[in-house]
């Protein structure tokens, strides 16, 4: 008995992985997916910004380990 509910189980998970890769192969279709030109332009703004973020978090830190260093360093 307990070998045919394992079964059945497995059938059931296999149905269930089934129905979800339709769902998401039909959602996919859905999708407005960005040109050359878009991608292009969304990749350099995405670059540009970590670049500034990048540039301010070290500035903010190096500004830090120096009042730091005055504190404990005397």
């Amino acid at each position: 008995m307990a070998v045919q509910e394992v079964a059945v189980q497995s059938r059931s998970r296999l149905a269930r992985l089934t129905r979800f890769l339709r769902e998401v192969k039909s959602e996919l279709k859905k999708v407005s997916w960005p040109n050359k030109k878009e991608l292009t332009a969304n990749t350099i703004v995405v670059l540009v910004s970590v670049f500034f973020a990048a540039t301010l978090i070290w500035i903010i830190d190096s500004v830090c380990s120096r009042i730091l260093k005055i504190f404990l360093l005397g």
